[in-house]
């Protein structure tokens, strides 16, 4: 597409239509979590679809790394951070059995839940704690890219996945992974959150290596 055209397209319309398209992607992701077979199936479709239509428009009109679309991602990310920070917060304070139970851990074999339950409660509570804590700590990092007024926010995000990566080395020169007290579990819950939420920051800015 020639400079012209992408100068006459770029703006609010084409924005809209974004924003249009990542509201109906999120509307669509409740719908997957509520329906089973073959609707669910087909919902998912969709959902990559307007996925695919997004990243497409946005990479064909050209638009600012620091402008609306970057910060929709962002405020999304913090918001389901802030959601984890609460929820690994509740999980620090119920025993192994309980955390085995969840919902989310219904397809994990009995013989990994009987080694889940066998895990010291302080591990498992170290491991919690240490996860909320990071959540928290990229939450306040990420907030402020959001509020910032950088023209290229996508180069903050970069060199804070750097800074990331180097904290998740100095932390894992701190504890054994055969270790299972308090501390050894806080230690691997910071890294486990910091390697997690570097991955998902890579593929909702688009940052995995080609």
């Amino acid at each position: 597409m020639s400079n012209y055209r992408k100068k006459l397209f770029r703006g609010a319309k084409i924005e809209d239509c974004i924003l249009d398209f990542i509201e109906m992607e999120k509307e669509l992701r409740r719908a997957i979590e509520t329906n089973k077979g073959n609707e669910k199936l087909l919902l998912s479709g969709m959902s990559h679809a307007y996925r695919m239509i997004v990243n497409r428009l946005v990479r064909e009109f050209d638009y600012s790394k620091g402008g609306v679309i970057v910060n929709t991602k962002l405020t999304d990310l913090i918001q389901s951070l802030e959601k984890r920070v609460k929820e690994s917060k509740e999980q620090s304070k119920r025993s192994g059995t309980n955390l085995v139970n969840n919902v989310y851990y219904d397809d994990i074999p009995n013989e990994a839940k009987n080694e889940i339950e066998n895990i010291p409660r302080e591990f498992q509570k170290g491991l919690f704690d240490g996860m909320s804590v990071v959540y928290e700590k990229i939450v306040i990092d990420l907030d402020i890219i959001l509020k910032s007024d950088d023209s290229d926010k996508i180069i903050c995000i970069e060199r804070l996945l750097e800074s990331y990566q180097r904290v998740v080395e100095k932390l894992k020169e701190k504890f054994r992974k055969d270790d299972v007290d308090y501390r050894s579990g806080y230690l691997q819950g910071e890294v486990s959150a910091y390697q997690m939420v570097g991955e998902e920051i890579k593929v909702i800015f688009d940052l995995t290596e080609k």
